[in-house]
């Protein structure tokens, strides 16, 4: 997770080198001696940034607010997942940068679209268990692709369910994006109610401005999985209405209520007493170690707990772990289970570095955060998901 946004110490986490280039980017600062400049030394860039005329200093703004948003795990790792998909040759260059910020400037500066995108998705994937978070897996899987009819489609759809009962959603844009891991993202933007806000003009005066601003809802659609998340306000009643929405104008469907989530993954073999990481030698999994169960609907101490939270250090023999869980699960009794298990990966170094390591998180019965990772850590987690049984996927 990144900081709060902070221009000074933002500007000391990006080297001088890619601060230079993002300013002369924007056609600015380009007669400031940087060569004088040592990395800490942002007081002399801030005074230059800070003197700037009111139009290029916003501008300036606006892109180290987004460049600091994209430095983050999650939002880096989409990056990176859209670098290896389009530019693959290039993908040494985003890697090779140390700093969080440098990685997230240099695609800025390099790779504007998907820095774009790569900031969407992780926006979306963030909102992922949230309040507006809704998720059905009973739809048709297979292959898919859309076109300019199912994006204009969906645009009439949500016009016509917001327009006439609520007097918003006049004007609807729904922009797609197709993710490198087959998922299909549909952010739509609709015109609000009219407000009215104070804001600064230009002169610093404070004045009163009446405004239709936009409202969003997000639909991700993946056909592999036959799945559709929304990120909508409103209750059940209004999610149905929207996936009915989607499913009519992209997928030529009418559904119904959605059915409970199909279990898509199952955590009960972690209790059996001969339970093995097996992995494919392909792969280069050197270890894989299981950090963190969470036991749902457990009895500690005689009082009722919604969950119970056990962790393990490397040291840990997988027996022992196995047993330990097995003992919780018995004491607890009742309708307690495994609901959650983070697994880490270690791969066997390469010759020129050091082992790297993957975590993941399984939720039963219909979550991971595999689909996060780069693309090629997200298939070797997937098999390694199937070989142990917790997927049939």
């Amino acid at each position: 997770m990144t900081h709060p946004y902070d221009p000074r110490r933002l500007l000391k986490q990006i080297s001088n080198s890619l601060l230079r280039a993002l300013f002369a980017r924007h056609g600015v600062l380009r007669d400031l001696p940087w060569e004088s400049f040592s990395e800490a030394k942002v007081e002399p860039v801030l005074a230059a940034w800070q003197a700037l005329p009111d139009d290029k200093r916003r501008e300036i703004q606006v892109a180290l607010q987004d460049i600091h948003a994209l430095a983050d795990g999650r939002a880096l790792k989409i990056c990176l997942e859209e670098i290896q998909r389009r530019w693959s040759h290039r993908t040494w260059e985003f890697t090779s940068l140390t700093g969080r910020h440098d990685k997230a400037l240099w695609a800025y500066l390099e790779f504007p679209d998907a820095f774009r995108q790569a900031a969407l998705f992780a926006r979306a994937d963030a909102l992922e268990g949230g309040r507006y978070w809704v998720k059905r897996n009973s739809l048709p899987r297979g292959p898919f692709a859309v076109d300019r009819g199912h994006v204009s489609g969906l645009e009439r759809e949500l016009h016509d369910h917001y327009w006439p009962t609520e007097m918003r959603g006049e004007h609807c844009r729904v922009e797609h994006y197709d993710r490198g891991n087959g998922a299909q993202y549909f952010y739509a933007y609709l015109d609000d109610w009219p407000d009215k806000r104070l804001v600064f003009t230009d002169g610093g005066e404070l004045e009163p401005r009446s405004e239709r601003f936009a409202f969003s809802n997000v639909f991700v659609f993946d056909p592999e999985e036959g799945s559709l998340e929304l990120v909508a306000k409103g209750g059940a009643a209004a999610h149905l209405v929207l996936q009915q929405a989607f499913c009519r104008s992209v997928l030529g469907l009418e559904v119904g209520p959605a059915e409970p989530l199909r279990p898509a993954y199952r955590l009960d073999m972690l209790l059996q007493p001969g339970f093995a990481f097996v992995t494919d030698p392909a792969d280069r999994i050197a270890q894989v170690f299981l950090r963190c169960v969470r036991i749902g609907s457990a009895t500690v101490a005689g009082h009722a707990v919604d969950y119970l939270e056990m962790k393990f250090s490397a040291e840990t023999e997988l027996a022992a772990v196995v047993e330990s869980i097995r003992h919780c699960v018995d004491q607890a009794g009742g309708d307690a289970a495994v609901r959650r298990a983070t697994f880490e990966l270690v791969f066997l170094p390469d010759a020129e570095q050091c082992a790297k390591r993957m975590s993941f998180s399984v939720t039963v019965p219909s979550t991971c955060n595999l689909k996060s990772k780069p693309e090629e850590l997200r298939l070797v987690g997937e098999r390694c998901l199937q070989l142990w049984g917790i997927t049939d996927a």
